[in-house]
């Protein structure tokens, strides 16, 4: 019997429709918000009310918890207690112990078992409803119990059975996926098992019916969708799929080997699309297809694989987000051209330009590049713009909602999605998960298990719930040397969501910020700064978010010490060195005589290797006092470190006095038993000293000559800074084809794309020797990208901006040459003075010869009075106009 006909013999009622819902042994008044229990009113708290008429209007039909939140809390944020107890409330008021009336699915959600028997619609007709068959939703169910309801008809069934697919006849578009399409499409021509793998709303649905309308042709006994999201019960797996394909399976024994006799000799592409909750029964039945149909291929749809043989993976990458915000190619990306299109569909005239590109690229990757997410929030630019849909972003779980109302509940708002997924999680798996989301951007296994394990969750469990995680595309995982692993935005959001929920939000971030501290100082004294650097530079993201909560209002200013003295190389790694100054000065109040002295010391040591030019002095003095500290704990090598950065900084400030101290004092400390690169930053120390206060380039050349032989780029920080020399002491004898030479070999290295602080330098000796050969078009891109990087890397520094000024002067822009000059002038007269190389005191010298030669006196003056008000970003912005 199908559905039409059954239409025609039986009459159903539509509890949405009807004011009164007799049961038998109770009555839903839904006119009156009143539920009579043998005639008596039954007592109910509006909410609870509100969840039996919900239940009531979708009878038989799993009812996940997060439909059902959504339906009866919309509008707040309430915990899984809440419905749990209206759901006892409800029990206890239909005397329902035995848990007919309103089953649970363990882990999924409730069904409510039963249908009126009469109605009485708003009008005061009647309607009676069938004893036996049971009509909802478009679809006929017999008989009334679940595992025995089997769908007349798939979801996609648009044809009759006699057809050769149940795809829509016409293919909506797919964005940014064209490449998918093909790579999914050539591996179906291998692989007899393909299944698409990717997180929640990531797109693995649109995808699988993309490829399947690609090859429709392709197959003679038809391409057919099998969509499994609705199925509650894996029991009801072969009889759905055996109806899609036209047959007739009962549910019994046997049911799997009936259902793959009848295709063994057919030739059909079976896409199995939402297994995720019903991986056993879907491995089960593709295993057996596998073995037993030769001519039957399979296309799965999943957050986790089934691990069956022969399976192929293919995991689906998000949209494409562009990395800059350029209206002219960011329409190109997936992600931008999905967010606009679906923005169009209500709005034709909207576009991309240059007044709001950044806010929609800045969205699409806030959002991960995640189809659905973008979908929601493309819903939400009518009412917000743009720009207030970025500002509220923060709140995506509860403004990215209002999604297609033909879809699924669980792709009608983000959270639905989420919960989809966090609810075929264990226990153990959701409070892993939970703790995950302190982390930001990626994070290491060390970390995970540091912060995830508890008394009831050991440090090994977690490397298994991990593993599950990873499987169930809840986390991603960044393959390297070391693999490290991250949580989606949306992800991310929802996980910290639970933890606030459930009262430990704080107490994780807490310890997120204890493991941090103790991972990043990490245990191995004699660790290469290059190597460290390496190791730390990936948790930036993660020591920004532990310094946030640290110096919050429930943070702790013992730990927020103990991360600043974990970060020394951090911020010279990733080219942060200002925001690393900054931190470091809001905590140095703290430590006094009250810090321990071993952490003490290493706080002083990780300012003194901060490496800020503009800071040379304070940074000295911080490695004295680390020296002293490390002397007090009898640490040899402590006090080794500290004393060649004090000479290195001595020696950058001209000091000589101070300089020859700390050197001789480290030299007769130095052990040579201790690894090589410690003698190489030794050897760096002098160079710097015969280069800078010797004024002897030759003397520095030979010792760094010494210093690299057998050095390899990339292998030692102070080998690479070492090499860095050689440049510069080519710039400083007049060598500059040499020196450009060498400066395009180093920034070809990988070492420099690891170091923004390397890249900055060399960039910047580059442009002194494109000025000097005279080429000004590439020495303006390259100052330009240089003088935007040591802002950063070593503070707002005054000395590259005499190569700036030879420049504007040789381009013929004597003006701002003239008033470059000026605010250098004024930068020098300041408290803190800028110690100049020797080659940019001659570029200085020549650009204020050219520009004294050009103006008379008054003028001179004018335009001196005009550079002397400007600011680093003026004179920064005056100099490489629109960069």
């Amino acid at each position: 019997m199908n559905a039409e006909n059954s239409a025609k013999s039986i009459t159903t009622p539509n509890p949405v429709d009807v004011a009164i819902l007799h049961y038998p042994g109770f009555d839903l008044d839904i006119g009156r918000g009143e539920l009579r229990v043998e005639g008596r009113p039954v007592a109910l708290r509006p909410k609870t009310f509100a969840l039996l008429q919900h239940l009531a209007r979708h009878p038989g039909r799993l009812l996940g918890r997060n439909e059902l939140i959504e339906a009866v809390w919309r509008d707040v944020i309430v915990t899984d207690d809440s419905l749990v107890q209206c759901i006892s409330e409800l029990r206890a008021a239909l005397d329902d112990r035995s848990q007919k009336l309103i089953r649970t699915v363990p882990r999924r959600g409730y069904i409510f078992d039963l249908r009126p028997i009469e109605s009485i619609s708003g009008e005061g007709s009647d309607l009676t409803a069938p004893s036996q068959s049971l009509a909802f939703d478009g679809q006929v169910y017999m008989p009334e119990s679940l595992h025995e309801a089997v769908p007349e008809q798939s979801p996609y069934d648009f044809t009759n059975v006699a057809a050769t697919n149940n795809l829509p006849v016409q293919m909506p578009p797919l964005y940014g996926r064209a490449e998918d399409v093909a790579a999914l499409a050539r591996l179906l021509e291998v692989s007899r098992v393909v299944s698409v793998v990717g997180p929640a709303g990531i797109g693995k649905t649109r995808l699988a019916q993309a490829v399947a309308y690609e090859l429709r042709n392709d197959y003679a006994d038809g391409v057919w969708i099998v969509e499994l999201a609705s199925l509650a019960d894996g029991l009801l797996l072969v009889p759905t799929v055996a109806r899609v394909l036209g047959h007739q399976i009962a549910l019994r024994e046997g049911g799997l080997t009936s259902l793959v006799q009848l295709i063994k000799d057919q030739r059909l592409l079976l896409s199995l699309d939402n297994c995720e909750h019903l991986l056993e029964q879907a491995a089960d039945l593709i295993t057996q297809i596998v073995a037993d149909a030769p001519g039957v291929r399979v296309l799965v749809t999943s957050q986790e694989p089934l691990h069956i043989d022969q399976e192929q993976i293919f995991r689906l990458d998000a949209l494409a987000v562009p990395a800059n915000a350029d209206a002219a190619s960011a329409p190109g990306f997936g992600a931008v051209q999905l967010f606009v299109a679906r923005i169009q569909a209500a709005d034709p005239k909207f576009t991309v330009d240059s007044g709001n590109v950044s806010d929609v690229v800045e969205i699409c990757r806030r959002l991960d590049g995640i189809p659905l997410a973008i979908e929601f929030a493309a819903a939400r630019e009518p009412l917000l713009g743009v720009h207030g849909l970025l500002r509220r972003l923060d709140e995506r779980l509860r403004l990215l909602a209002g999604g297609n109302r033909t879809a699924p509940p669980r792709h009608q708002t983000l959270r639905g999605a989420m919960q989809w997924s966090y609810e075929l999680l264990s226990a153990p798996e959701q409070t892993v998960f939970d703790r995950l989301g302190v982390f930001m951007g990626t994070f290491s296994l060390e970390a995970a298990q540091r912060v995830a394990s508890d008394q009831t969750i050991d440090s090994w469990a977690v490397i298994d719930h991990l593993a599950s995680l990873v499987d169930k595309s809840l986390v991603m995982v960044e393959r390297g040397e070391m693999p490290r692993y991250r949580l989606l935005e949306s992800s991310r959001a929802f996980a910290l969501e639970r933890l606030a929920i459930t009262g430990s939000l704080d107490a994780t971030r807490r310890r997120h910020a204890e493991a941090l501290a103790q991972i990043l100082t990490g245990d191995d004294l004699f660790e290469e700064p290059l190597a460290r650097m390496r190791r730390i530079a990936p948790d930036l993201d993660n020591v920004r978010a532990a310094v946030a909560w640290a110096l919050g209002p429930t943070g702790d200013r013992q730990i927020a010490v103990e991360l600043a003295a974990a970060t020394d190389m951090l911020w010279d790694a990733r080219g942060v060195n200002d925001e690393g100054a900054r931190l470091y000065r809001t905590i140095e109040p703290w430590v006094d005589e009250s810090t321990p002295p071993r952490l003490a010391a290493r706080f002083w040591f990780a300012v003194a290797g901060l490496r800020m030019r503009t800071e040379a002095k304070h940074q000295a003095a911080s490695a004295l006092k680390a020296a002293r500290l490390y002397q007090g704990l009898n640490d040899r090598f402590g006090v080794f470190r500290s004393l060649t950065f004090a000479a290195l900084y001595f020696a950058v400030m001209a000091d000589r006095d101070a300089a020859a101290a700390a050197l001789a004092e480290a030299q007769a400390l130095s052990d040579d038993t201790w690894p090589s690169w410690l003698q190489t930053s030794l050897a760096y120390c002098r160079a710097l000293f015969a280069n800078l206060i010797d004024r002897k380039p030759d003397e520095a050349r030979s010792l760094v000559n010494a210093a690299l032989q057998g050095h390899r780029r990339g292998d030692s920080y102070f080998g690479d800074r070492c090499e860095l020399l050689l440049p510069s002491l080519d710039i400083a004898q007049g060598d500059y084809a040499s020196a450009l030479r060498r400066c395009n070999d180093i920034l070809d290295s990988s070492s420099v794309r690891e170091s923004v602080q390397l890249r900055s330098q060399i960039l910047l000796m580059r442009g002194a020797a494109l000025v000097h050969l005279g080429d000004v078009k590439a020495a303006e891109l390259a100052l330009a990208s240089a003088c935007t990087l040591l802002m950063h890397t070593f503070g707002p520094t005054t000395y590259p901006y005499s190569y700036v000024a030879l420049l504007l002067a040789r381009q013929g822009r004597l003006v701002d040459a003239a008033r470059t000059l000026a605010w250098i002038d004024n930068r020098q007269l300041q408290a803190v003075r800028d110690w100049f190389p020797p080659i940019a005191v001659s570029s200085y010298e020549e650009a204020r010869t050219m520009v004294d030669s050009a103006f008379t006196r008054e003028e001179c003056d004018r335009l001196a009075s005009d550079g002397a008000r400007l600011s680093f970003e003026q004179v920064t912005a005056m100099a490489f106009p629109g960069r």
